[in-house]
């Protein structure tokens, strides 16, 4: 409370005059820079970091972590509920792609090779479908193997007793059908992942993920909190923390 006699416009004018004070004053006014950096540095070494994190730091979060795996109170009661609502309003906006990421995803080998097994495994069974039933099917059904294979050296015993030129001409057919099969499937998959409706999507799933975690209780946070490697990044930070103070940016 204000005291008698001090008004809200007098302690308003006092605090605007201190405040232009600190303005007009420069750091090394007010502390010694050199000392205090000269004991953060001491302070800092790997050795102290380390009694830090084992004598503080580690038995503090054992404590937090078990009072976590206790609580069976939703994650929800961190956050007031018009927080809450804002946080999910803007996870559930739409979520574009990264254009250039969906062009290097959509372009690498391994997606390439995906989209050929798929359309070779599909041409299979339409083969397959197809012949099964006909006059020679046992025959024809020989062929099944041609899609699996027409396209790489195993493809050319297939067809050896149909002549060369036969072969040849089958075995590029197909070849002809896969790859631009599979140009197809990858153009019509990047612009599948471009597209608004998958951005509103991932804005979808990104606020359902939200509200979801909300409603978990401590105690799952808790045991998931507990099984990172609490004991690798304990043994790391007393190298990280000097060594990036030693670096002149």
């Amino acid at each position: 409370m204000v005291e008698k006699g001090v008004d809200e416009a007098a302690l308003s004018e006092l605090a605007d005059a201190a405040f232009a004070f600190l303005c007009e004053r420069t750091v090394g006014e007010l502390i010694d820079t050199d000392t205090i950096m000269d004991g953060i540095d001491r302070a800092l070494t790997a050795p102290r970091i380390g009694m830090l994190l084992a004598r503080l730091i580690a038995p503090a979060r054992e404590r937090w972590l078990s009072r976590l795996r206790a609580s069976e109170q939703p994650l929800s009661v961190w956050l007031p509920e018009t927080a809450r609502e804002l946080l999910a309003t803007l996870l559930g906006a739409p979520q574009p792609i990264p254009r250039a990421l969906v062009d290097e995803m959509v372009a690498s080998e391994r997606v390439r090779e995906a989209v050929r097994t798929m359309l070779l495994e599909s041409l299979s069974s339409v083969i397959a479908r197809s012949f099964s039933a006909a006059p020679g099917g046992r025959g024809l059904r020989g062929m099944i193997g041609f899609g699996a294979r027409a396209a790489g050296a195993a493809g050319r015993s297939l067809f050896g007793g149909l002549g060369d030129e036969l072969q040849r001409q089958l075995e590029e057919r197909v070849r002809e059908f896969v790859d631009g099969g599979v140009q197809m499937v990858q153009k019509r998959l990047a612009e599948r992942l471009k597209s608004e409706e998958t951005a509103r999507l991932l804005g979808e799933r990104r606020r359902r993920a939200f509200l979801d975690l909300l409603a978990r209780p401590h105690s799952q946070a808790g045991k998931f909190l507990a099984k990172l490697p609490h004991a690798l990044t304990d043994g790391l930070l007393p190298v990280a923390v000097p060594h990036n103070l030693a670096r002149p940016e």
